[in-house]
């Protein structure tokens, strides 16, 4: 532990040291369960979506196959753009914006995981393919700032156990992966949105590869601590088309590279145990985790408290799950609901936009049907 624990950091906090020109956001999936939570632990890798979480889940995590799911997710006035466009026959002329443009803004986003999720868990071994489609609209300025992008993620690594003495066990795990996405990048003013065309718009291909490096310390089933370094080292290469249209006909312009920005994570899990609660519980979990560590010697951090996640679940009658969490200083909740051919998962949580609490706060609804067995 006292060598893996400092070159686990070291490798994480290279950004700090040498800079990055230029990242890109993380290519992960949504997930309704951990919306719920407060976001991601890095100590509760306990299923499938240990993907995403801490590789060194995988050599404790009991084996799971995920055939699909869809999981779709919405921030913002989403409901009230969906009314506008009723209104106006499902057309964008006259589309009048200002109604639910608040004193912070407008920002408004819909994320769909799946259906494509494909993969295995268990015995060491992680392995998966997804895909996910995203949309984000800003008003900034006068300016309608719309972006779509559609990703492809291929994942596999594996996780092992590398001490356990005395009811205390720890484990090591790494994922490396493969992804592309593309994103169209669009421009309108906002008294003339229905000038928005998407095949005229600027067009981005991004490809790469990366790492993840996860190590968790357990004792007897009851407290986990756990440090994961996503994109450790994830290069990617960036080609750049003046419109979606030239896509496969056109020539991108000189290819650019970046990286997918490094996120250092730490977790703690509890799993509280008494007469009382295994009365009403088959199981009471406690989460404690401090995201994207390294953001705190950025040039312009955000406020420490929002990177801050608390969550607790609750295991009711065993099909029946309770979620409850904190994240961006704003509350989260949600259910799961486990029918054996599918599992249901619905969480309301808040993001924070800006960088400090309360400065462009919005709240979010995900939904997830999870096909796992």
């Amino acid at each position: 532990m006292r060598r893996l624990l400092p070159v686990l950091f070291i490798l994480c906090s290279t950004s700090i040291v040498w800079g990055e020109s230029k990242t890109v956001d993380p290519f992960v999936m949504p997930s309704a369960r951990f919306s719920a939570l407060g976001g991601v632990h890095a100590a509760m890798a306990d299923d499938f979506y240990s993907i995403f979480m801490n590789p060194a889940g995988f050599s404790n995590v009991k084996s799971e196959f995920s055939a699909a799911e869809i999981t779709v997710s919405t921030f913002g006035p989403v409901f009230e753009i969906v009314d506008l466009f009723r209104n106006n026959s499902g057309s964008v002329e006259d589309l009048d914006l200002s109604g639910i443009v608040g004193p912070g803004g407008f920002a408004a986003g819909f994320d769909l995981g799946g259906p494509l999720s494909l993969g295995w868990v268990g015995n060491g071994l992680g392995i998966g393919i997804f895909n996910r489609v995203r949309t984000t609209a800003a008003i900034s300025g006068a300016y309608l700032k719309p972006v779509m992008s559609a990703e492809l993620l291929f994942v596999g690594g594996y996780g092992l156990r590398i001490y356990n003495l005395g009811g205390i066990s720890m484990d090591f795990g790494f994922l490396t992966k493969g992804f592309f996405r593309g994103i169209v990048d669009m421009k309108t003013a906002i008294f003339s949105v229905d000038s928005l065309d998407p095949f005229e718009s600027q067009f981005y291909v991004n490809l790469g590869f990366g790492i993840d490096l996860g190590l968790t310390i357990s004792y007897e089933d009851m407290l986990s601590l756990a440090v994961v370094c996503h994109d450790a080292y994830s290069p990617v290469l960036v080609n750049r088309y003046d419109a979606l249209s030239d896509f496969g006909d056109g020539a991108p312009d000189k290819p650019s590279y970046a990286t997918v920005k490094r996120v250092l994570n730490f977790g703690l899990s509890y799993n509280i145990r008494s007469a009382f609660l295994d009365r009403y519980f088959s199981r009471v979990t406690v989460m404690l985790d401090h995201h994207d560590f390294l953001d705190l010697f950025s040039l312009i951090p955000r406020n420490a408290i929002l990177n801050v996640s608390l969550g607790v679940e609750l295991v009711l009658l065993n099909p029946l799950t309770l979620r409850f969490g904190i994240t961006d200083a704003l509350p989260a909740l949600g259910f799961g609901l486990n029918l054996s051919f599918m599992t249901l998962d619905f969480a309301i949580f808040g993001k924070e936009l800006g960088l400090d609490p309360g400065k462009h706060s919005v709240y979010a609804m995900s939904f997830g049907l999870l096909f796992r067995y």
